[in-house]
């Protein structure tokens, strides 16, 4: 391992060298968000004279209460700290040109996450590809996406990523990457930001291309006052509503007032809305994932798509779920459906083995909150889209093709996944066939703007024939009839 110093526009960087990657950690992109900074939008940072050590470990992640979604993906300490706007870039050692850049947006429901995780390591996907990989860690929770009259406004995170993006597209030419080739990739709560950032004005002068994984397009957005029960929530969690007090108020606290929020909402186990998200306002005034977004959207080509069984993420071992499934399942088709209700639920335990009630309302949840309004948007957002499926299944059956179960095929660095739930007792040349694939397509897009050059996939775009690809332990191209959907 060695040493490797970056001249850069803002002052020189020591980056680590090591096998086949040069490392950048802990990369600043703007002040830190603490003390007078907290609740304020973020600010641009300013050029430092001395070297700047990123040669050692990976961003911290912001504050944030355990993922619920470690049941599957398998936990990954991190150091946790609201001192978190920083970017982990990885090169190839062996490079020649400005590389191709894959910009990733982490998910965990606005809540939890951040790109200093392991499991986000982009070593293995930039010395395979040939890319520069770069992972932004922004402000989560009620820090990061909960309007607070008098303390607040909205979209913290959300502005957080769009000064990232900026500062990526000024800054990573001195890294050895493509300022004019930057493809920003999101799965769950980081694709639903790029939709957002989508709509935009600015959003050309962000990125070129997009990945879109796994977006719980069957949200809607609200305003402001329409969250107020969660700030409420949030507030009461608190013991204050001084907004003095609040500002100063350790992380721990802040965590404690969103333990309130989530106890408020564990009457609806079957809801998986993350009660913190991008808000409606006067700088975010389209709903990100409607029809609209989708058209406004045109100018930038998109690969998009979910896995077959997002829901069951979220309802693996869930003893509530599935104690209540029998009572909910008519009732969330005849919300759905109304009279077409009965048809419909017969239709979808006819196409459901085994078809208890938990498992059809896992699948209903997968559908209408992923799989029905992501090829909506596909079908509104133009010829330039490619879309998929992701099909491969871990060998546990209760968790299937879940929601995050793509993730260690996207980055190849399945190694960094070995305590993961979704993966036990897979095989591994399967699995590094699939990553190959998988997260070889992905960066043949963030080559060349399609994901079939270099690649023995022939994927063709969904507005030729309806096509996608089906990724499972083979790869398909099957073509969907008008009105349906893939699962």
């Amino acid at each position: 391992m060695a040493d490797t110093i970056f001249k850069t526009k803002n002052g020189p960087v020591r980056a680590l060298d090591q096998d086949k990657t040069v490392r950048v950690t802990r990369l600043r992109y703007a002040k830190p968000p603490v003390g007078k900074r907290r609740f304020a939008l973020p600010e641009p940072v300013e050029p430092w004279a001395d070297t700047l050590d990123c040669s050692g470990v990976m961003s911290p992640v912001p504050p944030q209460l355990p993922s619920r979604l470690a049941k599957v993906m398998g936990n990954y300490p991190t150091e946790q700290d609201e001192d978190c706007l920083h970017l982990d870039i990885w090169l190839p050692s062996d490079r020649t040109g400005p590389l191709p850049v894959l910009a990733f947006l982490h998910g965990g429901a606005f809540m939890t996450g951040g790109g200093g995780m392991s499991c986000y390591d982009g070593s293995a996907l930039a010395a395979r590809e040939g890319l520069v990989v770069v992972n932004v860690s922004y402000r989560l929770g009620a820090l990061g996406f909960l309007p607070i009259k008098g303390v607040a406004p909205a979209n913290l995170g959300l502005r957080d990523q769009e000064l990232a993006l900026r500062f990526i597209r000024a800054c990573i030419s001195d890294f050895g990457g493509d300022a004019d080739n930057i493809t920003v990739c999101g799965q769950s709560a980081g694709a639903y930001s790029i939709q957002a950032l989508q709509t935009l004005p600015n959003a050309a002068q962000l990125f070129d291309k997009a990945i879109i994984m796994s977006s719980p397009m069957g949200l809607v957005a609200l305003h402001a006052d329409q969250r107020a029960p969660v700030a409420e929530a949030f507030l009461d969690g608190l013991g204050t509503r001084d907004p003095h007090a609040i500002r100063r108020l350790p992380a721990e606290a802040i965590l404690k007032g969103q333990v309130a929020v989530l106890q408020s909402l564990a009457n609806q186990p079957d809801n998986v809305a993350p009660p913190f998200m991008p808000i409606l306002d006067d700088w975010l005034t389209t709903d990100p994932v409607r029809v609209e977004a989708a058209k406004a959207a045109t100018w930038c080509p998109m690969i998009i798509g979910v896995t077959r069984e997002e829901h069951a993420a979220f309802h693996f071992e869930d003893a509530a779920f599935a104690e209540r499934a029998t009572q909910l399942l008519p009732q969330r088709f005849q919300e759905r459906y109304g009279e077409q209700a009965e048809a419909e639920l017969a239709r979808a335990r006819a196409t459901r083995h085994p078809s208890t009630d938990a498992d059809v309302l896992c699948d209903f949840g997968s559908r209408s909150r992923f799989v029905f309004g992501t090829f909506d948007y596909i079908e509104a957002a133009g010829a330039n889209v490619w879309a998929y499926l992701f099909s491969w299944q871990s060998p546990n059956p209760h968790i299937g093709a879940c929601h995050c179960i793509d993730l260690p095929f996207l980055f190849g660095n399945l190694d960094d996944w070995d305590n993961a739930p979704m993966l036990k007792g897979a095989r591994a040349s399967e699995m590094a066939g699939v990553a190959e694939i998988f997260g070889g397509s992905f960066a043949a897009f963030a080559r060349s703007g399609t994901p079939e050059a270099g690649t023995a996939i022939n994927w063709p775009t969904f507005s030729d024939g309806r096509a996608y690809c089906n990724f499972d332990r083979r790869v398909t191209v099957p073509a969907l009839r008008r009105g349906d959907y893939p699962c």
